[in-house]
């Protein structure tokens, strides 16, 4: 069986403009490194979030995201 458990963290702006943009997570990686994941792949958003967040009490306020 395997430990690692994954989440999914997709890109809402995306979303919500017919695209899927997101990425799967070891949700065991420390903090730092998961939200380091969320900036790149918000950087990388087909719909141009331009400010990845940096800490995690910035990311409502800049690019929305939902984990699954």
């Amino acid at each position: 069986m395997n430990a690692e458990i994954k989440i999914y963290v997709a890109d809402l702006a995306a979303y919500n403009n017919g695209k899927l943009h997101g990425i799967w997570i070891n949700a065991c990686d420390d903090v730092e490194d998961i939200q380091e994941q969320i900036n790149k792949m918000l950087a990388e958003s087909p719909e141009g979030c331009k400010r990845p967040p940096i800490t995690p009490c910035q990311l409502a306020s800049s690019c929305a995201v939902a984990v699954h």
